[in-house]
């Protein structure tokens, strides 16, 4: 029996202030779920990003979904219209997801 199926992971790190608009998107396309992590803070190539910020403006937030290679695809479309205006960053990878019973 086959214990593992295997998706795509999308991991998103975007302005807050889009947040709405790429869960609308990740609906659209239809991803079985998602995971939202808000108000994260770290260092990239745009300097340190400060989680102790009062202004939501300069929040980024974290979110992740596990999906079919198609819809990988369909999000990393959108997202690269997105990363034209507002600062973000994704990262695709193969995961495997246990199945239960």
């Amino acid at each position: 029996m086959k214990k593992f199926e295997t998706y795509k992971k999308v991991e998103i790190i975007i302005e807050s202030v889009k947040l709405e608009t790429i869960i609308y998107q990740l609906e659209e396309i239809g991803v079985p779920g998602f995971t939202v992590v808000g108000n994260i803070s770290g260092k990239g190539i745009n300097g340190v990003s400060d989680h102790n910020c009062k202004a939501k403006v300069f929040e980024n937030t974290y979110i992740f979904t596990i999906c079919s290679e198609e819809q990988a695809e369909e999000v990393t479309d959108y997202l690269h219209q997105v990363f034209k205006y507002f600062s973000g960053v994704c990262f695709v990878s193969d995961v495997m997801q246990m199945k239960s019973a």
